[in-house]
């Protein structure tokens, strides 16, 4: 049988699905799951046509009609959730096949045996130019791809600057140190004056553990974006300079933040609790990430940026272009979840996350709890680590009675709902920090740090201009160190404060400025400068 004439517009018809799913999806998929998905395919389409020769003799025929199955395979579950879903799985299954019978019955009758064989050259030839187009059109985008390197360029982890042989391990020179962010978190003056709330027990417990609290610290900006963009970078950020949506130019400024580049480059092992506020970090030698099944690690490679969206973000010329920055999903499983196989789609989501499950809302009161335990495994490493851990407490949705029970989300709670809760994120705040004094070879750094204040809680709903800035802020330094906070302080100063006492960094502090935003949180740099208004001297 000469070549051309041989069918193998058969393996061809497998291929062409699966390079449409990846360019579909490009940049937003492991890139290295796609070769393995293809090898697999040619093997299991050879070894199905060889044991189908008993049945089948002629190659011809026999590749027609596992030409059809395989498009069946690899189609029904992608056109399931096109045209049927939510509908039963079971019944478009069962009916498709129920067709497919039907189909290949009646041309089983209606076509004469030499026809198969003349099929072989035209559909080869069809086949190879459709799937030429795929390659051409992959070739394209990946050098589109390369020529916007420069666009991620600052984003990279490469740019942190240090080597392997450079990573240093915790010691009295090189404590660990923890940035913990509760969300919304006001201080104690403001609960007092403003709710009648008495929160002294939990500040007392803190400086009883040798905490020094800043009673009178402001967030420079009333949003958690700004917020920790600003505190991480130690600059204002008062405009967009990138190609990038706004908001998440400041999510993916906080990802990748120079205050971790710093730590980097002193040997720190960077280490981002993922709480679904900002993106999984390119720069993080760990991104933890929590799910049902237990706290799963996102691989550094994908965390990449989508070249895909990359690329159109460039040629749209829009700065207020959406782009996603999450982790890239395995291909393997997401191209098995548009064959048949998706029939067995709660196994598929085992699949597609190994095995754990999808991650945690990030409102989920699991995920506040299961950060919470997580320090211990911080805690055990021989590194010196910079971690950064943001809670989403005690911002609502309350989520937790008194006891610590979960109960149904209430977004505005009632003052008495909040500090319910309140009482009980307070012990659990406890519990972290104690499991790091206590656990830690040398004393750590530790970071107790609200990114904004709230109202929350308060039914007469206040004048929120003032109280997003205050902020609750307590630090914990080695004895051989001194906690000089200013009486006037904001939280763009935090590193830069204790950079300079622990590495003798030199790096000079900022002034003090409140920025306010005219519309919110999603239209960042609408900006206007209160410092005078609000400033505390």
């Amino acid at each position: 049988m000469r070549i051309t004439r041989f069918p193998l517009y058969l393996w061809l018809a497998g291929i062409y699905p699966i390079l449409h799913l990846y360019l579909e999806n490009f940049g937003l998929v492991r890139d290295f799951e796609v070769p393995p998905t293809i090898i697999g395919m040619i093997l299991g389409t050879t070894l199905v046509f060889v044991a189908a020769s008993r049945v089948i003799l002629d190659p011809h025929k026999r590749a027609f009609y596992m030409s059809l199955l395989s498009l069946y395979f690899s189609l029904t579950g992608h056109v399931y959730v096109m045209i049927f879903m939510p509908k039963s799985l079971f019944i478009w299954n069962a009916a498709t096949v129920v067709g497919l019978i039907l189909l290949m019955m009646a041309l089983h009758k209606l076509l004469p045996r030499h026809n198969y064989a003349q099929f072989s050259a035209p559909f080869n030839l069809i086949l190879a130019a459709m799937l030429a187009l795929q390659i051409i059109t992959l070739a394209s985008r990946m050098v589109a791809a390369g020529k916007y390197d420069q666009v991620s360029a600052a984003y990279a982890w490469q740019g942190a600057g240090r080597s392997a042989n450079e990573q240093a391990y915790d010691s009295s020179a090189r404590p660990d140190i923890y940035y913990i962010i509760p969300d919304g978190y006001p201080s104690d003056s403001w609960l007092r004056s403003a709710m009648n709330y008495d929160n002294s027990e939990f500040t007392a417990a803190l400086k009883d553990r040798g905490f020094v609290i800043a009673e009178h610290a402001q967030s420079n900006y009333a949003a958690s974006l700004l917020s920790l963009a600003s505190t991480l970078n130690m600059q204002y950020f008062e405009g967009n300079p990138s190609n990038f949506n706004d908001v998440d130019y400041l999510r993916l400024s906080i990802a990748t933040s120079e205050v971790a580049r710093q730590f980097q480059r002193l040997g720190y092992t960077y280490v981002q609790f993922v709480s679904g506020l900002f993106s999984p970090s390119p720069l993080a030698d760990i991104n933890r990430e929590f799910t049902p099944n237990g706290p799963i690690d996102i691989l550094r490679e994908d965390t990449s940026l989508g070249a895909r969206a990359l690329n159109d973000l460039r040629q749209s010329g829009n700065a207020s272009w959406e782009v996603d920055f999450f982790f890239r999903m395995p291909f393997i499983s997401t191209y098995i979840d548009t064959t048949a196989l998706r029939i067995i789609r709660s196994q598929l989501e085992k699949l597609r996350w190994g095995p754990e499950l999808p991650p945690y809302d990030a409102s989920a009161p699991e995920r506040f709890l299961a950060s919470v335990d997580e320090i211990r495994s911080i805690v055990a490493m021989p590194e010196a680590t910079f971690t950064i851990v943001h809670l989403l407490k005690p911002h609502y949705p309350v989520s937790f009675n008194e006891n610590g029970e979960i109960i149904e989300w209430i977004s505005q709670p009632s003052p008495d709902e909040f500090f319910a809760e309140l009482g009980f994120v307070n012990a659990k705040f406890l519990e972290m920090i104690d499991v790091i004094l206590q656990s830690s070879k040398h004393q750590p750094v530790i970071i107790f740090q609200a990114d904004h204040g709230s109202t929350y809680g308060h039914s007469a709903s206040p004048d929120n201009r003032t109280t997003l800035f205050d902020v609750y802020a307590a630090y914990f330094l080695p004895d051989s160190f001194g906690t000089d906070i200013p009486a006037s302080f904001t939280l763009i100063n935090t590193f830069p404060l204790i950079m300079n006492e622990i590495f003798e960094a030199d790096i000079t502090l900022k002034d003090n400025r409140l920025i306010e935003l005219l519309v919110g949180w999603d239209v960042p740099f609408e900006q206007k400068d209160v410092t005078e208004e609000f400033a505390r001297n």
